[in-house]
């Protein structure tokens, strides 16, 4: 009987860790595509090029760093 709620306890673990792994990646990809919005309404605004730049390199780094963490993860 012990057995058998262990394993209920390690399938609830999982899924639970999982929900967490999944809602990370939606908010990841949410981050990237409002820097990206955010990037484009400033050129479109006419900002200074100097923030437009600092911008896309801020959004190049998060993306280099998600690449290069989910490459060492597998």
């Amino acid at each position: 009987m012990l057995q058998v709620a262990d394993e209920f306890d390690d399938v609830i673990g999982a899924l639970r860790l999982w929900g967490v792994g999944l809602r990370a990646e939606i908010g990841l990809l949410l981050a990237g595509s409002l820097g990206i919005a955010a990037i484009g309404a400033a050129v479109a605004a006419g900002t200074q090029v100097t923030l437009i730049c600092s911008a896309a390199i801020v959004l190049g780094i998060a993306a280099f760093l998600k690449v290069s963490g989910s490459r060492t993860e597998a």
